[in-house]
């Protein structure tokens, strides 16, 4: 019966990381399939109203991502520092990877969407 009490502690520990690994992959490949279809649209002549909504879902998506990934990072920092593994802080520095992207990614996006924006 102990066993059981001591698995399910190590069950319980497990999904929090793996919740947000997991959110966190998700967002980033919606944030790669939206610049996709971006691209796609714009090679084969989408509506602009249809890239603008692209570029905004992009954006929120983005934002999402950066969450996800800046409590992966506190997830992982935590981790480091409770069981001293060196794969918990090469988890977090693809978090950290993951958060650079989105910023620098979604700050084009903003520029595209101000410049398409015009004067209006």
């Amino acid at each position: 019966m102990n066993r059981d009490m001591n698995l399910y502690h190590n069950v319980k520990e497990k999904l929090l990381p793996i919740l947000v690994n997991r959110t966190a992959i998700f967002f980033f490949l919606i944030c790669l399939f939206t610049l996709f279809l971006y691209a796609a649209g714009t090679v084969q002549g989408f509506i602009d109203s249809t890239q603008l909504f692209l570029l905004s879902f992009y954006v929120f998506t983005g934002i999402f991502l950066t969450v996800a990934s800046i409590s992966g990072i506190v997830i992982n920092i935590k981790r480091l520092i409770i069981n001293k593994k060196a794969r918990y802080l090469l988890r977090a520095g693809g978090y950290i990877f993951l958060v650079i992207f989105a910023y620098f990614t979604g700050l084009a996006v903003i520029a595209i969407i101000s410049i398409s924006a015009g004067n209006s």
